[in-house]
């Protein structure tokens, strides 16, 4: 297991989080700037914490009680930059070997053997002569992902590894970060941007923001029971809502949203339990709402404002007054077979499904 439980201060904020990864890929998700990075640094010994403590199976990295710092060289981790980090002098074999060369611990034997192996497992092996400017982007990041497992380390650390890739080669290189999990037995730690790649690659997902966790949890937990409206924003909930419960059964929860102007049953799923006149948020992702002829339970009137047109369907988005007289902004998309062409100005009633809402503490 690797344990992580850090603090630092940085310019825009302070960093302090805690967290464990077992034998798995652990995602970290969260907007440009929160710490993401930062961790992965920590992790890895590039930069020190300024206190707290880092361990792997047992075996301390870093103890800011006790000064204990290893050398990154010393941590059986492996680091895939951003950008990739090769050496543009070298060819494609000697970035791979670049790592296993500086433990000074293996013949040449082992380390061609070691090296080829790797290069064929990540389909690189025809390219050992070429020099990083040769390669496309998506060789470029299977040599940098080769040259941090060429070492065997017990850790892998990936920042951001597919933002600069196509959508075709991302999704080739997902499926082979997947099968990589077949020879690969240690601990993935996955920073992105991109909440569907998380899902996708993930076991369990850590949501940042400003150098915190907001929640920290298995994959369909953050999708499905937001901890609050932070996680909510940040994993793609655009239609957000401040609420007080008028009843709270076993298998469901009444809620009354005067922004929506009316009472909204929503399915128990959640352990946390809530009381009559509890304030609460309440959340549905914009692909849950569904469009309906007329009003009912769980419906809201509403007229649409602006329709964007997509591959798959359109985005819409509505209008609804609430009881205050303000309006209260609602996005929906709805898939082309299923909708009907509504023009903008036009009213219609939406229909917040109880199993797809998500009550929320505040």
């Amino acid at each position: 297991m690797l344990d992580i439980k850090i603090k630092k201060s940085l310019p825009e904020f302070r960093l302090d989080v805690s967290f464990s990864v077992e034998h798995e890929i652990l995602a970290i998700v969260g907007p440009s700037g929160c710490g993401k990075t930062m961790t992965l640094k920590c992790i890895a010994g590039l930069f020190p914490p300024d206190e707290g403590l880092i361990a792997l199976n047992k075996k301390v990295l870093f103890d800011s009680r006790t000064g204990i710092n290893l050398a990154s060289r010393q941590r059986e981790v492996g680091f895939v930059f951003q950008n990739y980090a090769l050496f543009p002098h070298m060819n494609v074999f000697d970035n791979v070997a670049f790592g296993i060369h500086q433990l000074n611990q293996f013949g040449n034997k082992v380390i061609r053997e070691r090296v080829s192996n790797l290069m064929h497992k990540m389909h690189l092996g025809k390219y050992e002569k070429r020099y990083p400017g040769q390669l496309s982007g998506g060789q470029q990041q299977r040599v940098a992902i080769a040259r941090a497992l060429v070492t065997e380390p017990q850790v892998l650390l990936l920042d951001e590894p597919f933002s600069a890739l196509d959508s075709i080669v991302k999704e080739s290189l997902q499926d082979e970060l997947l099968d990589l999990q077949k020879y690969f037995a240690g601990h993935v730690i996955l920073v992105t941007h991109n909440l569907a790649e998380a899902y996708k690659l993930s076991s369990r997902i850590a949501v940042y923001d400003a150098g915190r966790i907001l929640q920290w949890d298995d994959k369909k937990a953050i999708i499905d029971q937001p901890a609050n409206a932070g996680v909510a924003r940040l994993t793609g909930v655009k239609n957000l809502f401040n609420g007080v419960i008028e009843e709270a059964g076993s298998t469901y929860t009444l809620i009354n949203i005067a922004e929506l102007r009316g009472l909204f049953r929503a399915e128990s799923k959640s352990s946390v339990k809530f009381i009559k006149g509890q304030q609460v948020g309440v959340g549905i992702r914009s692909d849950h709402i569904k469009l309906t002829e007329e009003s009912g339970k769980n419906t809201v009137p509403v007229q649409v404002k602006k329709i964007v047109d997509e591959i798959s369907g359109n985005t819409y988005h509505f209008s609804a007054v609430a009881a205050n007289g303000l309006e209260t902004k609602l996005e929906a998309k709805i898939p082309h077979r299923q909708m009907e062409k509504i023009n903008i100005g036009a009213s219609c009633y939406l229909h917040l499904p109880p199993n797809n809402l998500v009550i929320m503490s505040r």
